[in-house]
């Protein structure tokens, strides 16, 4: 069976949407955004969401160098990542959404 490498933006989605010690054989893989789910929106659970991003995806995936994690507060919270891989400035957006469904 030929393993199909995934993108880097389902790699980052993956690392975001999976609590961190979730897979026991790579306790360090995820995120730990999932902390956040039942807690209000604040200055300070912004900052953490942010912190937990660059944390999860600077250490889960070696292809990308994050340039920025800001969060956009608005009827849905959207986190998003700015980044460079091989040279090229790139972004992308994960719904909080996708956590709280993936964690649940």
């Amino acid at each position: 069976m030929i393993k199909q490498e995934i993108t880097t933006e389902e790699s980052i989605a993956r690392i975001l949407t999976t609590p961190l010690v979730q897979r026991v054989n790579m306790p360090n893989y995820g995120s730990r955004l999932f902390e956040l789910v039942d807690k209000s929106v604040t200055d300070e659970w912004i900052l953490l969401a942010q912190d937990y991003t660059y944390d999860a995806v600077e250490r889960n995936e070696p292809r990308v160098e994050i340039k920025n994690v800001s969060i956009a507060v608005g009827d849905e919270v959207t986190i998003n990542i700015q980044y460079k891989e091989n040279g090229v400035d790139k972004s992308l957006n994960i719904g909080f959404g996708e956590v709280i469904n993936a964690t649940t």
